[in-house]
Parts: C-alpha cells; sequence; structure tokens
C-alpha cells in the first residue's frame, strides 16, 4: 500500500515539474523526406522532460507527414485536423496547381544566381487569413486548459496565433524559423512582406537557424537585440551518426548498376528553381566529355523544375547517364551517401543545411556552392566551394581532380559538428533561463 501510495505521488510531482510547451506549426512538420530540423526539434524537448502540445494544419494519417517517432512519446499530444480536410489543403488541391506551373520553365544559365520567388498570391492569402483565424479560436478554446509554461511559434503561419495566446495567457512567446526568405538588402520588398510581418511580431526569443540565409541580419534590422536572438547550426541526425550498412551499400549499387560507373554524382533536393537541381544535368553534360562513364543520382520531391530537367536530359541523350530516383526516405540517406564518389550541393539559397552539415561529417567529397556563410562557417577538406558566378568551369574543375584522386583520398568521420542532441542542449537551456525567470 505504502509503496503504491509512493509511486503515486512520484507520478503527480512528475506532472507537476514537467515543463509545458504548447508547439504551433501550421502546415510545418516532419515530412518524410525532409525537414530533420522539425522533429529532431519535437524529440529534444520530449528527450528533455517537456510536455509538448503540438497544434498543426493536417491530420495523423496524411501521408505527407510522419509522426510515428513522436507519437511513441506519453508526453507528446497532437492536436490536428480530420484527415479530408488535411487532404483537401495539403494533397489533390496542391498537386493541381504544381503540374500546372511546370511548362514555364526553361534551364537556367549555371552561372546565374537564382532568388527563391515568394510573393504570396490570392488564394495563400485568404488560406493565411483563415488559418489565422481558425487557429486562434482553436487556441483560445483549448490552450487555457493545458496551462503551458511557453508558447512556441514554428516557422511564419503559427506567429499570428502564437502572439495572440502568449498574451492573453501572459506566457513567455518563442518564434522559431529555419533561416529565412526575406532579403536583408531588400526587407521591405513587397514578395516577402507576408514573412516580414511574422518576423517584426515582438516576442521573448528568435530562434533561427543559420543556414546561409543570414537570418541574423534580418533581426537585427527589424529592431531586434542580440539578446532576443538564438542563432544556431543544425546538428547532425542519430541515422546519420550510425555505421553504414555495408550490405545495403552492396545492394543499392546493384540494383541501381554502379558498379562499372568511373564516377557517381548525387543531388539530393527537391525540384525548385533555388535548389538549382539543373546545375547538376549541366556539370554531367560537361564531364561526360572527359570522363568515360560518369553517373549521376538525382533524388528529391517533384517541383516546378521537374519537366524541363528531365526533357534537357532527353534532349542532349543523357539517360544513360542520370537516374531520377524520386522521393527518397531520409532512414535511406545514409545508404544513399555511401554510394555516392561525390555530393553535389548547388543551392542559390540557405546552402549551410542539413546536407552540408552531413557531407561535411561524413568526410564525403563534396561540392557545393559557395553562399557567403557556408564557406567561412564550415571549413573543411572534404567540401569543395564553388563560385555562383562561375559554377561549371569551377565544378567540372573539381569533379575531375576528385576523379583524378580518388583511389587515394579516404573519407574521415569529422567529429566537430554538434549532433542534434547537444545543439538542442543549447536551445534549451535558454528556454528554461526564460522560464525561470518568467515565473519569478
Amino acid at each position: 500500500m505504502l509503496l503504491v501510495k509512493y509511486k503515486l505521488d512520484k507520478e503527480r510531482k512528475k506532472n507537476v515539474d514537467q515543463k509545458r510547451l504548447v508547439l504551433i506549426s501550421g502546415i510545418v512538420g516532419p515530412m518524410k523526406s525532409s525537414n530533420q530540423s522539425f522533429i529532431n526539434t519535437v524529440k529534444g524537448y520530449l528527450d528533455n522532460g517537456f510536455k509538448v502540445y503540438h497544434f498543426a494544419f493536417y491530420s495523423k494519417k496524411n501521408q505527407k507527414y510522419e509522426l510515428s517517432a513522436l507519437l511513441k512519446y506519453e508526453n507528446y499530444k497532437f492536436f490536428g485536423i480530420p484527415n479530408f480536410l488535411s487532404y483537401f489543403v495539403n494533397g489533390r488541391k496542391r498537386k493541381k496547381n504544381h503540374k500546372k506551373n511546370h511548362n514555364f520553365w526553361q534551364l537556367p544559365n549555371p552561372n546565374e544566381i537564382i532568388k527563391p520567388h515568394s510573393e504570396l498570391t490570392k488564394s495563400q492569402f485568404i488560406f493565411k487569413l483563415l488559418y489565422d483565424i481558425f487557429e486562434s479560436l482553436r487556441q483560445l478554446i483549448i490552450t487555457p486548459f493545458l496551462k503551458p509554461d511557453i508558447i512556441y511559434a514554428y516557422e511564419i503561419y503559427a506567429v499570428m496565433p502564437g502572439c495572440l495566446i502568449s498574451k492573453i495567457l501572459n506566457k513567455p512567446f518563442v518564434k522559431r524559423f529555419q533561416g529565412t526568405f526575406i532579403d536583408k538588402d531588400n526587407i521591405e520588398s513587397k514578395t516577402t512582406l507576408f514573412h516580414k510581418k511574422a518576423y517584426e511580431k515582438d516576442c521573448t526569443l528568435n530562434i533561427i537557424t543559420n543556414d546561409g540565409t543570414k537570418g541574423d541580419v534580418v533581426l537585427k534590422k527589424l529592431g531586434f537585440k542580440d539578446d532576443k536572438i538564438l542563432f544556431l547550426l543544425s546538428g547532425l541526425d542519430e541515422r546519420i551518426t550510425k555505421p553504414a550498412e555495408k550490405i545495403k551499400i552492396q545492394e543499392l549499387k546493384g540494383k541501381l548498376k554502379l558498379e562499372d560507373k568511373d564516377l557517381v554524382l548525387g543531388i539530393f533536393n527537391r525540384f525548385y528553381p533555388f535548389k538549382r537541381v539543373d546545375r547538376a544535368v549541366q556539370l554531367i553534360k560537361e564531364l561526360k566529355k572527359e570522363i568515360n562513364n560518369p553517373h549521376l543520382l538525382i533524388g528529391g520531391m517533384s517541383g516546378p523544375m521537374e519537366i524541363p530537367i528531365k526533357k534537357f536530359v532527353k534532349d542532349n541523350k543523357l539517360e544513360n547517364y542520370v537516374t531520377f530516383l524520386g522521393q527518397v526516405k531520409y532512414d535511406d540517406m545514409l545508404t544513399y551517401y555511401n554510394i555516392c564518389d561525390v555530393i553535389l550541393i548547388l543551392n542559390d539559397y540557405a546552402n549551410t543545411g542539413n546536407q552540408l552539415l552531413e557531407a561535411a561529417y561524413l568526410g564525403k567529397q563534396t561540392i557545393a556552392t559557395d553562399d557567403g556563410s557556408n564557406s567561412k562557417v564550415l571549413k573543411f577538406d572534404n567540401i569543395h566551394y564553388v563560385n555562383p558566378h562561375n559554377f561549371l568551369e569551377e565544378a567540372l574543375k573539381d569533379a575531375l581532380e576528385i576523379y583524378k584522386n580518388k583511389d587515394r583520398v579516404k573519407e574521415k568521420i569529422n567529429k566537430d559538428i554538434l549532433t542534434w542532441e547537444e545543439r538542442m542542449k543549447i536551445e534549451i537551456n535558454k528556454i528554461d533561463e526564460i522560464i525561470a525567470k518568467w515565473d519569478k
């Protein structure tokens, strides 16, 4: 009897001591082939004893998102929307519009820079307005009963509802951004006013990823002091730090018929203009003139550049030199990295992301466009930075040099890069400080 009472008292104390975080993420979440930042952030809080109440604008059953790893936690509670509504918002309607825009793109010059297009359309404006109303009402109805210690708005859609409920409940308000679309030299641009309204909203702390987009500079220009900005690189996912399975590597090489290839290059990115997958096919076109049997693997979700890139491959008779993998699950990324001789990370924007960290850690020979930040932050011998204005010449030179020394260069793990667990400890220490001061 005494033992049962002790266990009950211990459980009550645990519930009282457990910090409660309301996470609002809108349409942002743990997608199957990307956004490791999101899932590792949430797991970081869960593993450090926080109770996380996650409000999202999608369903548990939505096939775009992979929530299973989070749903295993007892201290994680998910508040979504009905599946039929989630499918309408994130699925069928978007695919239709996506297909419509494909044919307007031609391959750009590989030596020109393309910035992301983020202008808010009329339909997006209406959706954002309706979402703000829906989420604000949901927060007003549910969140007071959850008694949160802190409100955490993940990306721009979540900011307005998060700000509202934090003021009503008088709780600290944190904004989290995975980089920015706002041009630090053109903050007042009409194309990013939608983003600016979220970024300039006052808060207790801004947490922004150092991904090469200069988000810290943008926040400072919007009036935030250093004490309200936490500017961090992403961390390494634990799935990348585990030893690769040799059997899986050999099986995948055989499946893709790569055993006889002289140099295997891989690019794993969405087919969006500023992600510059087009540069990879233009590089392989030049590389095959110098090397007998190079091969390019392209993995990633569809986007407006997919059709013109595939057309370029066909028109230039590159079908035997390029394999389109489609969407690659993140669980398989370590194996894909290991079948490549060269990783290509060619974004014109946000090129200091997870992939560059992973390639640096694994010691993989990597050709990356210099975004003005990555070459200063991640200086490793295996990363070959190229000037985007002279991409084709420099990338071709580096690829040939890698090929020439392929058998002499050994891949070496770089242990100087933080894991997600280590990176999240820095963030959570800051959050703990905020909660402690707020309660005094």
